[in-house]
């Protein structure tokens, strides 16, 4: 009975994380206000919040992102990104391997994701949360230093229209 309730379980699961797709995506499109709070390399103490505006573009290869960060002085830093679901690979400013979906609808949904490589030099197992809204996304990575048990928030980037 265990057997079959497990499998009927991971059935479900299943379907609902491949109804994620790229079409999901299309919230994102447009203009985004917002700040990332980031910990800090030099201490891994000091939170940093900065200004951040976010535009979306959205095709059939998933979002294109340009994002302009206000520094401290006043100066705006502009970065680029990506974001693409193909199947279990994910993209979102690199690769990422599928954790979970939780699809409320084509505009409210949120994706588990992991993944390991280095933070601050070190090697590192990584944890991001894609939460969106039509009105709010939120994405947060956390780190996990090899031979320590505790994550901690690297950054956090909070948009809303």
């Amino acid at each position: 009975m265990k057997t079959i309730i497990a499998t009927l379980l991971l059935s479900i699961g299943l379907i609902l994380n491949n109804d994620l797709t790229n079409d999901h995506l299309e919230v994102f499109k447009g203009d985004w206000e917002g700040n990332l709070t980031y910990l800090n390399y030099g201490d891994d103490e000091t939170l940093v919040k900065l200004p951040v505006k976010l535009v979306a573009t959205y095709g059939d290869k998933g979002l294109k992102f340009e994002y302009f960060y206000t520094e401290p002085g006043g100066a705006i830093e502009k970065r680029t990104g990506k974001f693409e679901l193909r199947g279990e690979k994910v993209y979102y400013n690199g690769r990422w391997e599928f954790v979970s979906a939780e699809v409320q609808d084509k505009e409210n949904w949120t994706l588990q994701l992991k993944s390991t490589g280095k933070d601050n030099n070190r090697k590192a197992d990584f944890q991001q949360s894609v939460v969106v809204t039509t009105s709010k996304i939120t994405v947060t990575k956390k780190v996990r230093y090899d031979g320590t048990d505790d994550w901690f928030m690297r950054n956090q980037h909070v948009f809303e229209r």
